[in-house]
């Protein structure tokens, strides 16, 4: 089994949210990292976070509404951050302590402490790991 692919699967939505608000989706289930991305509506558009391409995935974000940024949770999932953000014209959103991410996209960066931009959308985060 393969850790992580590059070849996105064809179906990867593993979850629409009860209620509409977001959805999840795993670009590439066959692999051992399954790695999750997800899309939520905040107060002021769609968040989407820690996103990988996928085939139909712009489609499902596109149900939810305006996009408002692309959220960077981890210095280590960077993944396709920028080219999510370029494709919505947005920008990435790091926590104020997060280093590395910022090597890793093409595309404007944006500082957080706690709600990402106006969404009303809080995040609690530390700095457990080196980044």
């Amino acid at each position: 089994m393969t850790m992580y692919a590059d070849h996105p699967s064809s179906a990867p939505l593993v979850d629409r949210w009860d209620g509409g608000d977001g959805v999840s989706w795993i670009a590439h289930p066959t692999e051992e990292g399954q790695r999750a991305s997800h899309a939520i509506r905040g107060d002021d558009g769609v968040w989407i976070v820690d996103p990988l391409e996928a085939p139909d995935v712009h489609d499902a974000i596109s149900e939810l509404g305006t996009v408002a940024g692309v959220a960077v949770l981890s210095s280590w999932h960077a993944r396709d951050a920028g080219a999510f953000a370029r494709r919505y014209d947005v920008s990435i959103f790091l926590p104020t302590w997060m280093t590395r991410v910022e090597d890793r996209v093409d595309a404007p960066i944006e500082r957080y402490e706690r709600t990402l931009g106006e969404s009303g959308i809080h995040v609690s985060l530390s700095n457990p790991l080196p980044t």
